[in-house]
């Protein structure tokens, strides 16, 4: 099966959050956050089995735990959750490197509702230093890491390819 004609499922963990992406024949077709599931390892699983019994991915894209970046604790364990969950399911498991091609989170946002329209209204503006995380943002790491497994075009970013 070629990557144009599979639907892939992205997940993502940021603090207190966890985002999902799927994209089907290159389109991105749904989008979806939850607070719950980032609560412990064992609610990321679930809430993870659960986005895959209803979108029914072919491929599956997480982030490799092991790579070095900014992931700490919780997330950590999230992330090498998600890895081991992708191994005892019968689809096409990808634990992908996230690499930094932009300053900022919120500039790759923007440069990815370029490419997906729908996601113009939802590109979060940074907030001050002393205000919370957009609660969004995760919806568009889920969709870097789409990028990094191959699964869309690449885009944007620096000349040299990493921050």
């Amino acid at each position: 099966m070629s990557a144009r004609n599979q639907r892939a499922l992205a997940v993502a963990a940021r603090t207190g959050r966890l985002g999902c992406v799927v994209v089907d024949d290159g389109d991105l077709v749904i989008w979806d956050t939850s607070e719950k599931g980032a609560g412990s390892s064992s609610e990321a699983a679930a809430k993870l089995r659960a986005w895959i019994a209803e979108y029914h991915p072919d491929v599956l894209v997480t982030e490799n735990p092991d790579a070095p970046g900014r992931k700490r604790g919780q997330q950590v364990r999230i992330l090498k959750t998600f890895a081991a969950v992708g191994q005892d399911l019968p689809i096409l498991n990808l634990v992908v490197r996230r690499h930094r091609r932009f300053q900022n989170a919120y500039e790759e946002a923007a440069d990815l509702a370029e490419q997906f329209p729908d996601l113009a209204l939802m590109v979060p503006k940074k907030p001050p230093i002393w205000g919370n995380e957009p609660y969004n943002l995760v919806l568009f790491e889920a969709l870097v890491l789409m990028r990094e497994a191959g699964l869309l075009r690449p885009f944007g970013g620096l000349e040299d390819g990493a921050v």
